[in-house]
């Protein structure tokens, strides 16, 4: 069974966040969404989006759910990224 320590859960909490929010920002810019208008189509605020693109807030898997439809990309590529970014320090 694998185990993980504190100092290992403490950066994966930080490191994840950050990695959705880059690839939130990649595909909204792709796509050519302002901030504003990604916001609008998901039915959250500006400030809301700018915080999790930069990975000061955790959002539900709802919510990064509904930023895939948006950008009508699969939501697993929200997720894309490989261990290696998650767990390297900050």
């Amino acid at each position: 069974m694998m185990e993980f320590s504190d100092e290992k859960l403490k950066l994966l909490k930080s490191s994840i966040p950050k990695e959705i929010g880059n690839r939130v920002r990649h595909f909204r810019k792709e796509k050519g969404y302002t901030q504003t208008e990604l916001a609008q189509i998901v039915g959250k605020d500006r400030q809301y989006l700018y915080k999790i693109e930069k990975g000061k807030v955790t959002p539900n898997v709802v919510t990064i759910a509904i930023l895939a439809m948006a950008l009508e990309i699969p939501l697993k590529d929200l997720f894309d990224f490989d261990e290696k970014s998650t767990t390297k320090g900050s």
